[in-house]
């Protein structure tokens, strides 16, 4: 009983926060879109409006999974190497005070990030339980590897951040790792990191094989909704 209250309560927040960014939503305009449950209740708020308000919406896709949604959904799907995102809506894993963060729990951060920092500016809408009052302790932080260097990633995160990292792979109904949209293989890394977040960024970007790295920061959101029950709080 506590546990379905709970998943209420947390399904309101997200809820509020997707609602919070459908009013930036304008006719005419190319929206990138995010992965994972936030983003799915965004999706569905946006092809209710778009219904609604006869609105002319086009958006970039960040994932099968979301791409499958749009199509159930009506909305219109176009390609980033076509159009250039007016805004970008997403969710996010971990969200630090300074907006750094941490995606890629669901696989999809190559493809998220393509979309989130290629667009002129991206939103981030989350509940109240993915943020962290600060950056200190171990961070775990999904890595899509090329399949082919997984092993020698691993031994790199390991003698440059001293890092354990595990090769993730399906719980069920299929064996061996799990594979992104993109044939990758995706790596969980467990490091201690206390500096800024942009040096990790680019310092993980930078190992061989590394495909692309869950830390957002070398570009951030403007702005960040917080779902608090059924209300909200904006962080800029």
């Amino acid at each position: 009983m506590e546990q379905k209250k709970q998943h209420d309560q947390l399904t309101q927040e997200k809820t509020s926060a997707a609602h919070a960014a459908l009013q930036l939503v304008k006719d005419g305009m190319v929206l990138g879109l995010g992965s994972g449950s936030t983003v799915k209740i965004f999706m569905k708020l946006l092809a209710e409006k778009v219904k609604r308000e006869g609105l002319k919406v086009y958006i970039v896709s960040s994932s099968y999974d979301t791409s499958i949604l749009a199509a159930t959904l009506g909305l219109i799907e176009v390609s980033l190497n076509s159009f250039t995102p007016d805004l970008s809506i997403d969710g996010a894993d971990t969200v630090f005070p300074d907006k750094s963060l941490i995606k890629g729990g669901g696989g999809c951060l190559l493809r998220e990030k393509l979309v989130n920092y290629y667009a002129r500016e991206y939103v981030i809408i989350v509940d109240h339980t993915k943020l962290r009052a600060k950056l200190d302790g171990p961070l775990t932080v999904p890595i899509e590897v090329h399949p082919m260097s997984y092993s020698q990633v691993v031994k790199a995160l390991r003698e440059t951040f001293n890092a354990e990292s595990s090769l993730r792979v399906f719980s069920e109904k299929k064996l061996g790792p799990a594979i992104t949209d993109n044939g990758g293989f995706l790596l969980d890394a467990t490091l201690n990191w206390s500096g800024d977040m942009r040096i990790l960024e680019e310092k993980l970007k930078s190992l061989p094989g590394v495909l692309e790295t869950g830390v957002f920061a070398v570009k951030k959101p403007s702005k960040i909704f917080v779902g608090q029950g059924e209300s909200y709080t904006v962080i800029e």
